[in-house]
């Protein structure tokens, strides 16, 4: 209820600007029918009938309700019809903006990728401590952890038999935005996380260059590798973390392509592992931003924002930035961008802030979801343009005097017909229907 509430709220810039006008214009022709049906009769019966006539039907045709319903009864075509296919969105306000997309930035961790991580390798780095024992330590510093990768990582240790170690004290557990975790594991300080927090801490220089030269090839095979340091002992360990691309990624990226959509992908994964990825996806060098903190992938959407804002003509509307992303570090970007979409396997704050869920976060359904948004804007159009030379054709021939007022009462209702009639189009057929309540009832 509280989603309907909300969709019910969020009403679009045309529908406004359609009741706006509405306010403005019944009123005027109120008063103009009122003057045609009592004025002229000053100057006789004859000319007082005729123009009585006349009033009546300018009241009857100039009524708004085609106009009016033109607009709401198409968003809740279009809302509807996305529903069905496990898609929410916010209002119609949100739909006209789907239908203006012009720029897609993905996340792509659970986005483009399933957020499924495994561990594919581990290397003890030293002879200070053993395999179990590192591995120990890293499973410590990552249980507490929420990010899919933190998962894998202590999955992939009791894989080995390694569990997580109770005699261990675990304090001031912290995580480091876009590099890593720290902790105080048994008074000493412990870090776990990407390349970029060990270049800042001074201690990936000291790496022995083999293990340097393996965890490089690792990335350049698409994985995203990492470090476990511990006090006094430097570099103690590294793995590799591999994610898998969701089948439909790279079909939907070209089928968004083919529709003029400027994709980009934005990752804090390191260059090489982003790369590969992408490049598995039908990206080019040009649409792939790596190693990003989450105030990057912030200012990467501003920049789309505002690129959009200085390419709008005076005289057409402004095209619309979408990002796409699954976790709290994207919910910034989310709200920033002009539509934004959550993955429903995300996390809670990522669907709260987000315009749009697709609740089986399957990437088909964008493509659906976009072509509904261009599909509403079209009907929208094609629905005022009906209604204003309906009105405008029956006037012509009242002034002209050859409308009577039951053609005028069919062209009203019949213009009012024909707009929802061809808002509901937007509604899914009953076989799509039915293939629609397969999939939900296997899911």
């Amino acid at each position: 209820n509280s989603v309907l509430t909300l969709a019910q709220s969020n009403r679009s810039a045309t529908e406004i600007l359609v009741d706006s006008f509405a306010k403005i214009y019944t009123p005027i022709v109120v008063l103009a029918a009122l003057f045609m049906c009592t004025v002229p009769w000053l100057l006789g019966p004859e000319i007082g009938r005729l123009w009585t006539m006349n009033g009546l039907i300018t009241i009857i045709i100039a009524c708004p309700c085609a106009l009016i319903i033109s607009t709401p009864v198409t968003y809740v075509a279009g809302l509807a019809a996305l529903a069905q296919k496990g898609v929410i969105v916010k209002g119609g306000q949100h739909l006209e903006s789907l239908g203006r997309v012009s720029n897609i930035a993905f996340d792509k961790t659970g986005t483009l990728s399933e957020g499924c991580f495994q561990m594919l390798h581990f290397k003890v780095i030293g002879d200070n401590r053993e395999r179990k024992e590192v591995l120990e330590y890293l499973a410590l510093m990552e249980e507490p952890a929420s990010h899919p990768l933190s998962d894998a990582i202590v999955k992939g240790a009791a894989n080995e038999q390694v569990s997580v170690p109770r005699n261990l004290q675990l304090k001031d557990h912290t995580i480091l935005l876009g590099e890593g975790i720290t902790a105080k594991v048994d008074g000493k300080t412990v870090h776990v996380g990407n390349k970029r927090l060990f270049e800042r801490l001074g201690l990936h220089d000291q790496l022995p260059k083999d293990d340097a030269v393996l965890v490089d090839e690792w990335t350049k095979s698409g994985g995203i590798t990492g470090f476990i340091a511990i006090e006094g002992e430097g570099i103690v360990g590294s793995y590799c973390v591999a994610d898998k691309i969701r089948d439909e990624a790279k079909s939907a990226v070209k089928e968004l392509k083919e529709m003029g959509i400027t994709i980009t992908m934005l990752t804090g994964d390191q260059r090489p592992a982003a790369m590969e990825i992408g490049i598995q996806i039908g990206l080019d060098n040009a649409d792939i931003q790596s190693e990003l903190l989450p105030e990057d992938k912030l200012n990467a959407i501003g920049g789309l924002v505002e690129m959009t804002l200085e390419q709008k003509k005076c005289w057409g509307a402004k095209r619309a930035v979408m990002m796409c992303g699954d976790g709290e570090n994207d919910a910034p970007a989310l709200a920033l961008a002009d539509v934004s979409v959550a993955m429903g396997e995300g996390a809670a704050l990522a669907m709260e802030t987000s315009d749009v869920t697709l609740m089986d976060s399957n990437l088909n359904k964008l493509v659906y979801t976009v072509c509904m948004g261009q599909r509403v804007l079209r009907t929208i159009i094609e629905n005022v343009t009906f209604a204003v030379l309906v009105k405008a054709v029956v006037l012509w021939y009242t002034l002209d005097g050859k409308a009577s007022l039951w053609g005028a009462i069919v062209s009203d209702v019949g213009a009012m017909l024909v707009v929802t009639l061809n808002g509901m189009k937007l509604l899914p057929k009953s076989s799509q229907k039915a293939e629609t309540n397969d999939v939900l009832e296997e899911a």
